[in-house]
């Protein structure tokens, strides 16, 4: 049976400071899974526990007071609308949510590429490609070796724009075959999510066979996928149902592929 796309693990609102959609509302995030037949969404702010201490400096906004401030969120019969973060991981490997809170969220999303922050996920600038690749691989090799809930823990957009800007094709391009098995084999045994949000509507196809390489050898692993738009504005969200459905036909994926929360 085909991968069903009934649901979107990666969204934000007003409350992650890099919103600036005041429309971006839990009432609107609820508004677009009924209008799209999701049965299962999440709100998935940028947090950093004020309970772990990190050497870099964090936005005060993502304070677990400010992601905790969306609760109750609404409810609808026909909607299951869970509770999420996403938890960064600094420069030193420290991940940004302490285990007392594991307990709190239904759902955490942890991306290992969010390389344009500079003092906080990376010391400095990453200036060549080849630099880039090797920092990839190496957030998410040290991610994979910490205890954590894995059954609820996604790892959000591993291909995205935040890799090198426009050379993130580059970077993927180097990321090898053998490489790329290693790392996928150890996230099909720790059963977590991969996520999938690229815009490959939009794509060429010899961009869109280099940005999906990864996510097919994921796959060939025995990875287990979600759907995460990772919308951060209400216009966003008016295509992602679009997007997901390309990408699921993109990598031929059926239901036993699904990461299901």
């Amino acid at each position: 049976m085909r991968f069903v796309a009934d649901h979107d693990f990666h969204i934000h609102s007003t409350v992650s400071p890099c919103c600036h959609d005041e429309n971006q509302t839990p009432e609107a995030i609820l508004n677009y899974a009924k209008q799209n037949n999701l049965k299962k969404i999440c709100l998935t702010n940028h947090l950093w526990d004020e309970n772990v201490t990190s050497e870099a400096e964090w936005h005060d906004g993502q304070r677990f007071e400010c992601v905790s401030s969306v609760l109750p969120l609404p409810q609808d019969p026909d909607v299951e609308f869970l509770f999420g973060a996403e938890a960064d991981m600094d420069y030193n490997y420290v991940l940004g949510i302490s285990k007392e809170r594991f307990d709190t969220f239904d759902f955490i999303a942890i991306p290992t590429t969010h390389l344009h922050l500079v003092g906080n996920t990376v010391k400095t600038k990453i200036q060549t490609p080849e630099e880039c690749a090797d920092i990839w691989l190496n957030r998410i090799t040290e991610l994979l070796k910490k205890d954590l809930p894995w059954h609820k823990i996604g790892i959000a957009h591993l291909t995205c724009g935040h890799i090198l800007k426009d050379r993130t094709p580059e970077v993927i391009k180097l990321l090898t075959d053998e490489k790329l098995y290693s790392v996928f084999s150890d996230c099909a045994a720790k059963g977590v999510g991969i996520e999938l949000n690229m815009k490959t509507l939009s794509m060429s196809e010899e961009l869109k066979n280099i940005m999906l390489r990864p996510y097919l050898i994921a796959k060939d692993c025995g990875c287990k996928f979600y759907l995460g738009s990772d919308s951060h504005k209400t216009s966003a969200l008016e295509t992602a149902k679009e997007n997901f459905e390309h990408i699921i036909t993109s990598l031929d994926l059926k239901e036993s592929d699904k990461f299901v929360l």
